[in-house]
């Protein structure tokens, strides 16, 4: 399995309920604290939620309250659970998903890291690197 930010945010969720079939896991810049992410550029609480039915984000996405619980319980499922089996490819300049929270996410579960020196978001312009990141990891 790949994910890439929110993806690799669903994907660690699906792997605390059924890691059994799943052999080996790969993530690019990882949600790990997606809700955190969420609150802190948003302003969302459960505060707003009581005096609003929604959260209007982009493009008509919006974010419910029943969501938002959700959203708060896999961060919580996430930084609770031994992880294994995963390989991270991680930007230090992210500004979305802070290089320091994967780092000790990644120490935590003893996780293999590979870091981007000069790397946003989502690693754009960087396709040789993680077509490499991914070989290396489907060999192994």
């Amino acid at each position: 399995m790949f994910g890439c930010s929110f993806g690799g945010f669903v994907i660690l969720n699906k792997l605390i309920h059924n890691d059994t079939n799943i052999e080996k896991t790969m993530s690019m810049c990882p949600a790990i604290n997606f809700c955190e992410i969420m609150e802190h550029k948003s302003g969302m609480s459960l505060d707003y939620f009581n005096t609003n039915t929604f959260m209007p984000l982009y493009n008509n996405i919006k974010i419910y309250k029943d969501t938002y619980l959700e959203l708060k319980k896999g961060n919580a499922n996430i930084k609770h659970y031994k992880f294994h089996n995963i390989s991270i490819i991680h930007e230090i300049l992210d500004k979305t998903v802070l290089y320091k929270d994967i780092s000790n996410f990644c120490k935590k579960n003893n996780l293999p890291l590979t870091t981007i020196e000069n790397g946003k978001h989502e690693l754009c312009d960087y396709d040789y690197k993680i077509i490499s990141f991914l070989l290396k990891n489907v060999n192994d």
